[in-house]
């Protein structure tokens, strides 16, 4: 059994719908960040971050999501939902997933929340302007990538790395610079929204 802490619409949207989508036993606890939940004594002995996601499996403590999508899946490696470890393909796939967590999704937290970096009102516009300009660069990134080798991140394969894009494609509706305005990123975000675990994921979370 997974137990899966979270946050509604938060990172563990991808850990979600891949639990969906591989059909296993999971128990969700909810970790209200606007409550400050994640603040609690009881959540920093398990996450010393005080953030979504948390895994808990088999007594073993996993956070960061990009990490936790990987120990998931590799637990089903007939799911095909990763490619094989002796492709070149397992290179690339490795790659998204963790260029997404440290570039593209650390500029989806700067536009989102620029009081975490600065202190202070006066800067707070110059850090999204910033972030802007970086997650438009990763957008035409993966544009150049799904238009060249698509229609999946690593070509013709489904893997976890296409989930945590859809995640963050789902944050930027609401930015100034959206996945959905670029054509190949947006078809790959509607064929995403079409999968059962996906809608299955969000409505769970209650998400639009």
């Amino acid at each position: 059994m997974y137990t899966l802490y979270w946050d509604k619409g938060g990172a563990n949207m991808a850990t979600h719908a891949i639990f969906e989508e591989l059909g296993v036993s999971y128990e969700l606890i909810e970790i209200d960040l606007a409550k400050n939940m994640q603040k609690s004594p009881e959540y920093l002995a398990i996450n010393p971050n005080g953030k979504v996601p948390t895994l808990v499996h088999e007594g073993r403590v996993i956070y960061e999501s990009a990490a936790i999508l990987l120990y998931v899946i590799d637990q089903y490696p007939e799911s095909g939902l990763a490619p094989d470890i002796h492709s070149p393909s397992r290179g690339l796939y490795y790659q998204y997933l963790f260029w997404m967590s440290s570039t593209l999704q650390e500029a989806a937290n700067r536009w989102a929340h620029p009081e975490q970096y600065v202190s202070g009102d006066s800067n707070l516009q110059q850090v999204k302007d910033n972030a802007n300009d970086m997650l438009t660069h990763c957008w035409g990134v993966l544009e150049k990538v799904l238009t060249n080798n698509g229609p999946w991140l690593v070509g013709e394969q489904l893997t976890a790395a296409d989930f945590h894009l859809f995640m963050v494609a789902y944050w930027s509706r609401r930015y100034a610079s959206k996945a959905q305005d670029w054509p190949h990123l947006n078809a790959h975000y509607q064929t995403m929204l079409s999968r059962n675990a996906v809608k299955n994921m969000m409505a769970q979370e209650g998400l639009d």
